[in-house]
């Protein structure tokens, strides 16, 4: 009789998941967050809908680059879908991030088919042509008091290096 654990590719009671399962939207800080985001990379399949929301999200960026509108991406699914999971490892993918401890990069890191690798790839392109590739994501907690916009604004400012807070963010700039 077979079972359930001789049909997985990995013997799931011979090895802890990192993350428990859980992907958090964080820059990676300690030594074991950059571990749990190695382990996210490297285990990333993307097929299904992973790979479809990648093909969209990056040929969407790519073809509306020089126009005038750029059509912004919002992540929707239900509790566990996996959506967290994949805004990070887009997120990562997309800056293509130098690990500190070994300089592997990121994408060196993932299983990707051709067609993401060809867009990561012009993307590189283009950001080294057009002075490099910024990205911000998050999650929209309960932070900011329950206002989206001033949430959605921490994220962007938390990105570029700046108080998360409207207000010295203000002062800041």
């Amino acid at each position: 009789m077979t079972t359930n654990r001789e049909v997985f590719a990995k013997d799931p009671t011979q090895y802890t998941i990192p993350n428990d399962g859980v992907a958090e939207v964080i820059d990676p800080q300690t030594d074991a967050q950059w571990d749990v985001l190695r382990y996210e990379l490297t285990n990333f399949v993307c097929e299904g809908e992973y790979k479809r929301g990648l093909e969209i999200i990056l040929s969407t960026y790519l073809t509306h680059l020089h126009q005038e509108k750029q059509p912004a991406v919002w992540v929707s699914g239900f509790y566990g879908s996996g959506k967290s999971h994949f805004v990070r490892v887009l997120e990562y993918l997309w800056r293509d991030t130098v690990f500190p401890s070994d300089g592997v990069r990121a994408r060196d890191l993932a299983k990707l088919p051709d067609d993401i690798k060809d867009f990561l790839r012009e993307l590189t392109t283009i950001g080294k042509r057009d002075g490099g590739l910024w990205s911000a994501a998050g999650t929209l907690g309960a932070g900011a008091g329950g206002n989206v916009r001033l949430a959605l604004l921490g994220i962007l400012f938390w990105s570029g290096v700046l108080p998360e807070q409207y207000a010295p963010t203000r002062l800041a700039i």
